[in-house]
């Protein structure tokens, strides 16, 4: 061959190589038209502090904005906010729990509706700060070369069109650093750049003026009258800035830049929960991002994100003729039954990571079901920290995914629960320590909820608290162990020991209800199938004694604390306590269809198809079920999985087959090995109740858990630690057939690649980074010598 031709093969190939890293095209999210519904359609930018969703209009772009802690309701409404507590509650416990084990059910759920649940008239709920927009001049004639994308692997959003010859690029971020959103406008030619703000406000109490050109707006938050600030900020070269009624106006520019900040005056400090300087939080925010202009902040910005994302990578064998398409497109073959798109199931991965890192960061709240994105009204379910699975399942990619830091807002906040959670100890169970119940909210709210149904849930802190156990097997910190997480989970073990009910010779939690989830009673007895909408409370029974939940969760926090203290070298009596009331437990019992009883009464069905699995703990996240130490009890919790089932099935169970519950089917079948299960329910979530902008929802209301919790589970699928081993491919689906992950952390802080083809491993390297004793380790399920299996290289 000439050597022109080879130079130009070469370079054809390079240019071929050079574009496909460009696009990003597992990165990147994008489409050739604008948004115009926020659920299906708008993305989203966000960084822990605030979130904004953007449409890409191109004569009018909006801004959907949410600070984290605009929060209604609180001590700020009523000065006697009490966390919920309703006064003579534990009055009524022994006599409830009498009942109960004398299985009276009907008596005992009117005793706990009218008595035992939590006061909700000041819970509140999160709020939209505001929608911002910018109207664009000189933006009347035919649009050409439209794309709207975001690049997750960047944190980088972007808007590009040409209109009458002229080119425009806008970008947008939302710094965490810096605590700023960045809007950037450009265009090819000098002086086309030109905008008007204009805004909606959210709150009825807003002072906006005007400086220059700068945009400052004081507030007062609905209904508890909490202060807010945001400050508005424009740079532009060329053209001439203008305001008036509290708009400002660039036009003729050759390129111009907003910034955008906001804060309350909310602290996460009981009981009154204020005390920041919003005014002075924004000021100096703005004052720092100004000074350092655009192009730092963005370079600041990627850098910042991406020593968080790029910790982790994952490719995979996919289709470029598919990878290639816009987004929607992609997401339209996946309805069709086309998953040779392996690459749209990596995009989902980094989409996951994305969304995580962007609603939760060090010092800020963690994600509620919304994530920080609420668009013009109400969020579905207030936007609350729901504690009976949803925050719970967003941060189980945190860990696998080596993302500590961004684990620390829920631990924070779970910290923050504690005081609040001793009064209701008190007040509701007479008893010390701390425990919290089915829903949170940024005010300390750790009562039961304000129905039976799904507020009577007191293993809230239990689950809680696998968290803060959690953060340790992965980092192996044992300061964070000492001083933070091990406080917080003995105290939550005294409380639990000191209210376990004794119940056929064994003991059990009592009051509880699993999760939302009752038995159709017919004529004061139980029917043998279910019959009525899964939401309805009439004519069933909900406290049945030795809920499973409850006892699994039990049984794993006092498991964890006397792991917690055995590596502290403390408590020793108090670990004794715990052992013994382990073995005290109501043991899980297999029912008459072959599965995990739900109660200690065989109450299950297989019509019954309620959203909830929660006796399903045991298995995901806890270890009790394991397919090799314990295949009795996994082969009945398949039982139980697919009598439960998890698609749609109708309006008899209208919350059924959404994206958390989904989610946490895969999470259960990937812990049984059974990836293609695994893989078809992932298929299912992403295009029965999934959008186009790849987010899903629960009962058509778009929510961020199923999003988040995605990295977490396709981890899982490649790499297994729960049981003290390193489990490599353990359940990865024919339909991923060769890829490679790096960066993936098992237990014991254990740094894994692994790379495999043709379903097989080709290689695994695995770093101890704290120093710990290698455990033992299974490829696909068989237990390896890594001395002699040329396939494993250990460092």
């Amino acid at each position: 061959m000439k050597l022109k031709s080879r130079i130009l093969i070469a370079t054809i190939i390079g240019l071929f190589c050079n574009n496909l890293w460009a696009q990003n095209y597992n990165e990147t999210l994008w489409y050739k038209y604008p948004a115009t519904d926020w659920r299906t359609q708008a993305l989203h930018l966000g960084n822990g502090y605030m979130g904004a969703s953007f449409y890409g209009g191109v004569k009018t772009e909006r801004f959907d904005i949410t600070e984290e802690t605009m929060w209604y309701g609180g001590p700020g409404q009523n000065p006697k906010y009490n966390y919920g507590i309703r006064k003579g509650a534990n009055e009524y416990l022994q006599e409830i729990r009498d009942l109960i084990v004398k299985g009276d059910i009907g008596k005992a759920d009117k005793l706990v509706q009218k008595h035992f649940t939590g006061d909700y008239s000041n819970f509140g709920r999160l709020s939209s700060t505001e929608q911002l927009y910018l109207d664009f001049e000189n933006h009347d004639g035919k649009v050409s070369n439209y794309k709207r994308s975001l690049d997750v692997g960047r944190s980088l959003a972007t808007v590009n069109y040409s209109i009458n010859e002229v080119s425009y690029s806008r970008e947008y971020f939302c710094s965490y650093p810096d605590r700023v959103m960045a809007v950037h406008v450009k265009s090819n030619v000098p002086g086309k750049v030109g905008f008007t703000t204009r805004r909606n406000f959210m709150q009825k109490q807003n002072e906006v003026t005007v400086n220059g050109n700068e945009i400052l707006l004081s507030g007062k938050i609905n209904g508890n009258n909490r202060q807010y600030h945001i400050k508005i900020k424009v740079l532009h070269e060329g053209g001439t800035l203008t305001s008036s009624n509290g708009q400002i106006t660039v036009s003729g520019a050759d390129n111009a830049t907003l910034l955008y900040t906001v804060a309350t005056e909310y602290r996460p400090t009981p009981p009154l929960y204020n005390g920041a300087d919003s005014d002075g939080i924004t000021r100096k925010a703005m004052d720092k991002a100004f000074a350092k202009g655009y192009n730092q902040l963005k370079a600041d910005h990627v850098a910042d994100y991406k020593n968080i994302y790029d910790r982790v990578s994952l490719t995979m064998d996919g289709d470029f003729n598919l990878e290639k398409l816009p987004t929607n497109k992609r997401y339209e073959m996946l309805k069709t039954g086309m998953t040779d798109d392996a690459g749209l199931k990596v995009l989902l991965f980094n989409l996951g990571r994305y969304l995580l890192i962007s609603a939760s960061r060090p010092g800020t709240l963690p994600s509620g079901l919304q994530g920080v994105w609420v668009p013009d009204g109400p969020p579905a379910w207030a936007g609350n920290f729901q504690s009976n699975i949803n925050i719970q399942e967003m941060y189980w990619t945190a860990g696998p995914l080596n993302m500590p830091e961004i684990h620390e807002a829920y631990l924070n906040w779970i910290k923050g629960l504690v005081e609040p959670g001793r009064k209701v100890a008190k007040a509701y169970y007479g008893t010390s320590g701390w425990v919290s119940h089915t829903t949170g909210n940024v005010w300390g709210y750790t009562a039961p909820g304000a129905h039976l149904l799904w507020g009577m849930y007191p293993s809230g802190a239990a689950w809680h608290c696998q968290h803060m156990w959690s953060q340790y097997e992965y980092t192996m910190d044992t300061e964070y162990l000492k001083k933070e997480a091990y406080p917080v989970m003995k105290e939550a073990a005294e409380f639990y020991v000191q209210n376990l009910v004794p119940y056929e010779g064994k003991l059990i939690i009592a009051p509880t209800v699993s999760s939302e989830h009752g038995v159709d009673i017919r004529n004061g007895k139980p029917v043998e199938y279910a019959i009525t909408n899964g939401e309805n409370t009439k004519d069933k029974w909900l406290n049945l004694p030795g809920a499973y939940q409850d006892i699994q969760m039990v049984h794993d926090l006092f498991s964890n604390v006397i792991l917690a203290s055995e590596v502290l070298g403390k408590d020793a009596k108090f670990r004794k306590q715990l052992k013994k009331a382990i073995s005290n437990l109501l043991p899980m019992r297999i029912g008459k269809y072959g599965q995990i009883q739900e109660w200690a009464w065989d109450m299950d069905n297989p019509r019954d198809h309620h959203r909830h699995i929660s006796h399903m703990y045991a298995l995901m996240p806890g270890r009790q079920i394991d397919p090799y130490k314990t295949p009795e009890l996994a082969k009945a919790a398949t039982i139980s999985l697919n009598m439960r089932g998890h698609t749609l099935y109708g309006p008899k169970w209208p919350n059924m087959g959404g994206n958390w519950n989904k989610t946490w089917r895969i999470w259960c079948f990937t812990r049984l090995l059974d990836g293609e299960k695994a893989a078809r329910i992932f298929n299912d979530m992403v295009t029965d109740v999934g959008f186009e902008n790849l987010m899903a929802h629960e009962s058509n209301n778009m929510q961020v858990d199923g999003s988040m919790s995605t990295p977490g589970f396709m981890a899982e699928m490649m790499l297994q630690s729960h049981q003290g081993e390193i489990h490599i491919l353990p359940a990865v689906p024919v339909e991923w057939p060769a890829g490679k992950v790096t960066g993936l952390i098992a237990r014991g802080g254990f740094k894994v690649d692994i790379e495999w083809r043709y379903g097989q491993l080709v290689s695994c390297n695995i770093k101890s980074e704290k120093s710990e004793k290698l455990p033992p380790i299974r490829v696909k399920g068989q237990l390896v010598d890594p001395k002699k299996d040329d396939r494993i290289n250990i460092k």
